[in-house]
């Protein structure tokens, strides 16, 4: 029986008393995403950095997102390196990552394959078939990485197109899967193995390994760019930012609103997905549509500019996903604008932060506010339109025509409907 070189360069390395770089297992579990591109990035950094004798991928994943694996995927090929990949479950964007080591080895009741790119309706969460278009990249990938490895392209490609019929072995219409047993007989694998110790054995891997533990760097950032959890912290942010207009001085709603957003770039930011460039993008965005709604009053240039800076912004973060995101935090916008302008001034708290009118009951009737018409008064704070201004001893919530009066300018009532008063700056 022949000793794999690696295998007897160990052994005279031990006789003679030399330590060798050992090999680093790299976990590769859960949903594939920007965050676990980044560990492994940086795992693959460390590696051959250090001199490792070998790296293993310890693959466990149902799939995710096919950028994010991608990347993974190039990365594991550009390694000088010697790479394995032990396999208990790699499907979809997992397939691809397993392929992409130069040894693959099945653990017992494992599976690889089922590769067929999905996409999810926003909202509603309707699965399905992405379009020949992503199907044909995709395929096009698994071939090249397969060609790469040694491995048989054609099964490989029945992984990501149902429509590949290989007799015996697929039925058209289902993305192919592989059990152990057959993945090694069609030569996708190596091997079957029982354990880890046994897959460095088979491989010729120096026994001597180590973990490489994500860390809680990445967990949280795994956290935070979940797209439920970005959309939540997007919409809070830009929702803190848009009450403390109406409510100045408060602070309270710009601070909630600067944290969720700065929890939001952060995410981002531990995950390799965002930079100086996103941040900026939406800033500005952010910037134009509230000059547009509180400077320059109606809908044009800025205000157009603003949402495209802002929807760069989240597709340039979140990629294939950036539809999710940005569709479940308009949802929550909106149910928030609701929540904020009809029901939230009504309750203790909301009545704690809104600047509050000395207007009585009797005041606050039509006939109390129509005796305001043509009285000449000084605005409170700056009106972008709304704000507060007071006449004699009454302070009264005012909204001008569309212009911008500064605070402290003398205004006067023009127009009084119901609980509405309406003014302009007085000359």
């Amino acid at each position: 029986m022949m000793i794999p070189v690696k295998r007897l360069l160990f052994a005279l390395a031990a006789f003679a008393g030399l330590s060798l770089a050992k090999t680093l297992v790299i976990p590769i579990q859960g949903t594939i995403d920007g965050p676990l591109a980044v560990f492994l990035d940086r795992s693959l950094d460390r590696a051959e950095k250090e001199g490792a004798s070998g790296v293993v991928l310890m693959i466990d994943t149902p799939g995710g997102r096919v950028d994010a694996a991608i990347k993974m995927s190039d990365r594991i090929l550009a390694t000088p390196i010697p790479t394995m990949a032990v396999v208990q479950n790699a499907f979809s964007a997992g397939a691809l990552i397993s392929l992409s080591a130069e040894q693959v080895y099945m653990l017992p009741g494992s599976e690889i394959g089922a590769a067929l790119p999905i996409t999810i309706t926003p909202i509603i969460n309707q699965i399905g078939a992405a379009d020949r278009k992503v199907i044909s990249a995709l395929r096009a990938k698994f071939r090249a990485v397969a060609e790469a490895r040694k491995r048989p392209a054609n099964v490989v490609e029945a992984m990501v197109d149902p429509d590949i019929e290989i007799p015996k072995l697929t039925t058209k219409g289902e993305p192919l899967t592989l059990s152990a047993q057959k993945a090694v007989e069609l030569k996708v694998a190596d091997a079957g193995v029982a354990s880890l110790r046994e897959a460095l054995e088979k491989a010729g891997f120096d026994p001597n390994s180590e973990e490489v533990i994500p860390g809680p760097q990445v967990e949280v950032a795994r956290f935070l760019t979940s797209p439920t959890v970005a959309a939540v912290l997007l919409a809070v942010g830009v929702l803190g930012l848009v009450l403390e207009f109406f409510t100045p001085g408060t602070f309270v709603p710009a601070t909630i609103g600067l944290i969720a957003l700065g929890l939001y770039f952060a995410g981002g930011f531990l995950a390799g997905l965002s930079g100086t460039l996103q941040l900026i993008l939406f800033f500005a965005g952010l910037l134009l549509i509230l000059v547009e709604l509180f400077v320059t009053p109606g809908f044009g240039f800025m205000g157009g500019m603003g949402i495209a800076l802002l929807i760069a912004s989240i597709y340039l973060t979140f990629g294939a996903e950036s539809l999710t995101v940005g569709a479940y935090a308009i949802l929550l916008m909106v149910a928030g604008l609701v929540l904020m302008f009809r029901l939230f001034p009504r309750t203790r708290i909301g009545k704690g932060l809104v600047l509050e009118s000395a207007i009585d009951d009797s005041a606050s009737s039509k006939s109390g506010l129509e005796s305001l018409l043509g009285a000449i008064g000084t605005a409170l704070t700056d009106l972008h339109p709304a704000g507060v201004a007071r006449f004699g001893e009454r302070r009264v919530d005012v909204v001008t025509q569309g212009e911008y009066i500064s605070k402290n300018e003398a205004v006067r009532v023009i127009q009084v409907e119901g609980v509405r008063v309406v003014v302009r700056r007085e000359s």
